[in-house]
């Protein structure tokens, strides 16, 4: 399945169902043949897109299996892929110049990982057996909030908005808790068959930033194009082991802003 293929037609009719409605609203307005005064500086706008993480990130975790009486061990390496999401934010604008904005976005990412282990052997001690092997589509799920300044620019219909501030996240991610093996008399060898998994929940204090330019269609509506970043980390425990895990990422957004209320 492509990356960006993740049932946008709902979502795609909200913004041009929004969009159309914004713009017969202006229509209406010319067709009255009322003289239309300058609209005043937006005071209340809501941006609504659809992003993708542009990038990968990477964790590791280093942890201890125990089989026939023995500490054995396994590392896992875990890198977690692109994946498209949708953002969603209010902002307030102070003045011609200076903005609050509030935002959501969500993600469904997934990781692969492989996996080293070392397998203690049934009938003798201190002669562990190397085991290897990787597993797809573990889960790795985000959401953040965020709180940002906004820096207002542009000329005319073009408009320039530049973000900059915190980022609250929740990360549900999926982690090997055990590697699980298989092995035949006389038992010197063992094969990789799969891990036996977790899920984990953390929720990190970052930031976020970014550039956004749009050029406006009417007076209430805005196509825009963004590039955003967010970033955070925390620590999950994992049977016992503290592992560190990475939120967020460099983000590509394309969507509509729409003015809900200018200043009189």
């Amino acid at each position: 399945m492509s990356r960006f293929d993740f049932r946008p037609s709902a979502s795609l009719a909200l913004l041009l169902s929004l969009g159309s409605l914004a713009l017969a609203q202006d229509t209406q307005v010319s067709a009255s043949g009322a003289v239309k005064s300058p609209p005043g500086d937006a005071r209340i706008e809501v941006g609504l897109s659809f992003a993708d993480v542009l990038g990968t990130s990477t964790f590791s975790a280093a942890l201890k299996q125990r089989e026939y009486a023995e500490d054995g061990s396994f590392t896992g390496s875990y890198k977690v892929k692109a994946a498209p999401g949708a953002g969603f934010d209010v902002q307030y604008n102070v003045s011609s110049k200076f903005g609050v904005r509030a935002g959501f976005q969500s993600f469904s990412r997934k990781s692969d990982a492989t996996f080293e282990a070392q397998i203690p052997h049934p009938f003798f001690f201190n002669q562990q057996r190397k085991v290897s092997g990787s597993q797809s589509g573990l889960g790795f799920s985000e959401k953040a909030v965020t709180l940002t300044g906004v820096y207002r620019g542009g000329s005319g219909k073009w408009k320039v908005n530049v973000e900059a501030g915190a980022a609250y996240f929740t990360v549900n991610a999926t982690v090997a808790d055990r590697v699980n093996f298989g092995d035949v008399y006389p038992y010197d060898t063992a094969t990789f068959s799969g891990v036996a998994s977790s899920k984990h929940k953390v929720s990190p204090i970052g930031f976020a930033g970014g550039l956004e330019i749009g050029r406006q269609l009417s007076d209430a509506v805005a196509v825009v194009a963004a590039g955003r970043f967010t970033g955070g980390s925390g620590e999950i425990d994992v049977s016992g082991t503290k592992v560190s895990v990475k939120a967020g990422g460099a983000q590509g957004r394309i969507g509509l802003r729409l003015t809900l209320a200018r200043k009189k």
